[in-house]
């Protein structure tokens, strides 16, 4: 017999499939280019007003290096910058779910193992605000609209939870094992 969906548990490890699925999701994004739309615009699209003389001199520039005038405007955020950003944010991803395996690898049983495993805890949660944070700001760089993206801010706000959820279940344990240590 299956139990409702809203009076299941949550499984010990919410968490790190949540990580999974947010890094996916995520990575996605990034190889759309932060769903901005690149359009290439032509030198006469970029410079409307520049008299037809000045529109030449700019071409025949262009032309003697090699380049075409109607190609070089590509959008209004330059390639290094997305590529910069893509970065930033895959690294970010990366760090959460190394420091979520890094933190369930360590069987704790002594103080300094679960000092040692807090310690990638908190890593885990200080990558989601950093993560937070950096969507927030490609969010509001890019102009998209906000109510296509607030699920995924809200992920990433769901995993926190998770992850302190995590954090305050091993300080129960910590302290049920200290107990039993001073009752021996």
């Amino acid at each position: 017999m299956s139990v409702l969906k809203n009076l299941r548990n949550l499984s010990e490890m919410e968490f790190y499939k949540q990580a999974i699925e947010i890094r996916k999701s995520i990575t996605t994004w990034l190889l759309k280019d932060f769903g901005y739309k690149r359009n290439p615009k032509s030198v006469k699209q970029v410079l409307k007003h520049i008299e037809e003389e000045d529109q030449k001199t700019i071409t025949s520039i262009y032309e003697k290096y090699g380049y075409n005038p109607n190609k070089a405007f590509q959008s209004e955020y330059p390639e290094w910058f997305v590529n910069f950003e893509r970065e930033v944010i895959a690294e970010i991803l990366q760090e959460l779910v190394a420091n979520i395996t890094s933190a369930n690898s360590i069987f704790a049983v002594r103080d300094f193992e679960y000092d040692l495993r807090r310690s990638y805890q908190d890593k885990a949660i200080i990558c989601c605000f950093k993560l937070y944070q950096e969507l927030q700001y490609i969010i509001s760089l890019f102009g998209t609209d906000l109510n296509r993206f607030i699920p995924m801010l809200d992920t990433v706000e769901r995993e926190v939870e998770l992850l302190k959820g995590w954090r305050r279940a091993d300080n129960k344990a910590r302290k049920q094992t200290e107990g039993t240590k001073k009752q021996s």
